[in-house]
């Protein structure tokens, strides 16, 4: 889904955070999260169910003079969501490949109201975005990487003239299936030729 974050929520929360985590199918969690003042608990709620209107509301979290709403869902094909890219290369797509490649890219958009105290905090105010992918991401502009995770932290300022922002990664695993394969059939054929030369061996006429 193209996500759509509320300016009003951006300036008024703490920290919002938006989490996809990608397994190996292309299905994957999605969640939003964000940290506020207690005395926004409605106003927060009310933004993030405009935000991820499908996604089921976690139990809202107080603590002293904070609160975290957060909302989440599963997806069976992340890819099937409007302006998501989600791809896994298979065995029939890189036949000869030991490694299986993930693509992952998402566009995220900004709902501004373009009034004076939204331009005066367009410095200020930023979110992140924090993406967990089944392989050790290779590339992620713009994010910092840590193994098979990227996070990156986005001023409004970054957006395009459509007020968005995308974000993109690729990752790599190997594929240990097709690895133990090769590795078990030319194990049998090694052993099958070793097995023919001693039979031959043995078969050979002996000099007297």
């Amino acid at each position: 889904m193209l996500i759509t974050i509320p300016f009003a929520l951006l300036m008024n929360a703490d920290n919002v955070i938006i989490t996809t985590q990608m397994y190996s199918d292309t299905s994957g969690l999605r969640r939003v999260e964000a940290i506020a003042d207690s005395s926004m608990v409605n106003h927060v709620r009310d933004w993030t169910d405009e935000m991820a209107r499908p996604f089921d509301l976690e139990p809202i979290q107080h603590s002293t003079d904070a609160v975290t709403v957060a909302r989440s869902r599963q997806f069976h094909d992340l890819g099937a969501n409007r302006g998501v890219t989600a791809r896994a290369s298979d065995i029939v797509q890189e036949p000869l490949s030991f490694v299986t490649t993930y693509t992952w890219e998402e566009t995220i958009k900004v709902d501004f109201l373009g009034n004076k105290r939204e331009q005066e905090l367009l410095d200020v105010v930023m979110f992140e975005y924090r993406l967990t992918m089944p392989g050790t991401i290779q590339t992620a502009e713009g994010a910092e990487i840590d193994g098979r995770s990227a996070v990156w932290r986005i001023r409004p300022t970054e957006l395009d003239e459509d007020d968005q922002y995308v974000v993109s990664a690729t990752a790599t695993a190997l594929r240990w299936d097709v690895i133990v394969l090769i590795v078990y059939v030319g194990g049998y054929l090694l052993y099958r030729m070793i097995a023919f030369l001693i039979r031959r061996a043995r078969l050979r006429p002996r000099k007297i």
